[in-house]
């Protein structure tokens, strides 16, 4: 016990900054993200991956709203009802890393760490 009360005053007095303080609010077409941590790298995806579904998916809310895309670089679309599957198809169709996924209709991006 002793030692997590060291350790709290040694964060307060160092004065680090805890993962809240590294949120960053983002806009983009006339969407807000919150982005923990953003690299120039994350920042550049997202906004690439915000235009991908403005420009191919967007039409697609009003008969498939809820369900899962995945958009290829090119403009080819993977849709179905659950992610898990969406994920594994467009891994498999455009390669890891060429493609977006997004639930339809709400405003963010999934993400996730492997396939």
């Amino acid at each position: 016990m002793r030692q997590a009360t060291k350790r709290i005053k040694i964060i307060r007095e160092a004065k680090t900054r805890y993962a809240t303080s590294d949120v960053r609010e983002i806009k983009i077409a006339n969407r807000r993200f919150l982005l923990r941590h953003p690299t120039p790298y994350a920042v550049k995806s997202l906004k690439r991956d915000v235009l991908l579904y403005e420009k191919y998916a967007k039409h697609l809310e009003a008969e498939r709203k809820g369900e899962y895309v995945a958009i290829g670089l090119d403009g080819a679309l993977v849709v179905g009802p659950k992610h898990v599957d969406v994920l594994i198809q467009a891994a498999e169709k455009f390669g890891a890393g060429n493609f977006a996924l997004w639930k339809i209709g709400y405003d963010y991006e999934l993400a996730w760490r492997r396939l």
